[in-house]
């Protein structure tokens, strides 16, 4: 099972349940469409869709100066042939587009319908070899235990498009988890007490100032096991809370996502971890295979 080194932002959603439902109709089906997923595209990292006749080509453009590591699933297949409901992983070198599938209609005369979803993560090794959007301290490992999997990626189809979340990673854990902060900082919010989805979506959280100004939000945390307050100073590996389900969550998981003050507001940045976490996703209720 192939490792990667992690660079992201924060949130987490296992569930991939909001991906586009993509169908060929009849009027388009002589004329040649591109679909770029996501809400632009100024993205970085961009499925696009292209559509001629009775045939699809998803491809994948990587406009960063990093390989990432691109992932693709499918369901609710109909009258499809050349993809399965295994999620398909490609390495996508950086500043090029690569395929990652060719769909066919098996019958011309009907139509074809799919649901699919996209996520990415960044390839990277411990020591930065670039001057990109990736150089910069790298971060341990925010929780103890595992190995666990990566269940949102950057630009994930869920919930990680928003320019406070679009480099976030979800790490898919055990209600319960220990989790640490995974750099140095002053505590400047927290929050303990939400028991369910409402009222916020991150549920309960911890959030960390770094002597640089970039924040690190851990999310989704479960209910009185925050163990930090504001104004408290964390080293690596202190203990903040435990893992949890809270928020806008499909299942327990750890959404970690760094941030940056930018024109006043906050927004998520590539990072990078000093060590390997298992990339192959894992999608829960919502598992395309």
């Amino acid at each position: 099972m192939r490792r990667l080194w992690m660079i992201y932002g924060l949130t987490m959603a296992i569930g991939l349940d909001q991906a586009s439902l993509s169908t060929a109709q009849a009027s388009v089906a002589d004329k040649e469409r591109t679909r770029v997923s996501g809400p632009s595209s100024t993205r970085d990292v961009q499925l696009v869709i292209q559509r001629r006749g009775n045939v699809q080509t998803l491809e994948v453009r990587n406009d960063m100066q990093v390989p990432v590591n691109a992932v693709v699933a499918f369901s609710h297949l109909v009258n499809v042939a050349g993809v399965g409901r295994a999620p398909l992983q490609r390495l996508i070198p950086p500043g090029s587009q690569v395929r990652v599938a060719t769909l066919r209609k098996r019958d011309p005369g009907l139509p074809m319908i799919y649901k699919h979803s996209f996520s990415y993560s960044v390839d990277y090794s411990p020591e930065p070899k670039k001057v990109g959007p990736v150089a910069g301290p790298a971060y341990e490992l925010p929780w103890r235990g595992g190995p666990f999997r990566i269940s949102q990626g950057a630009g994930g189809d869920f919930s990680h498009q928003s320019p406070k979340g679009r480099y976030a990673v979800d790490i898919a854990m055990p209600v319960g988890t220990p989790i640490l902060a995974a750099r140095a900082g002053k505590v400047i919010a927290t929050r303990n007490n939400q028991l369910g989805r409402s009222p916020y979506p991150g549920g309960n959280f911890v959030r960390v100032l770094h002597d640089d100004g970039t924040h690190a939000a851990y999310l989704h945390l479960h209910p009185g096991t925050v163990r930090v307050k504001p104004g408290d100073r964390v080293e690596i590996g202190s203990l903040l809370g435990k893992s949890g389900n809270t928020g806008r969550s499909t299942g327990p998981h750890l959404h970690f996502v760094v941030q940056k003050e930018v024109d006043g507001e906050l927004r998520s940045i590539p990072f990078r971890f000093t060590r390997p976490v298992d990339s192959l996703p894992n999608f829960a209720a919502n598992d395309p295979r």
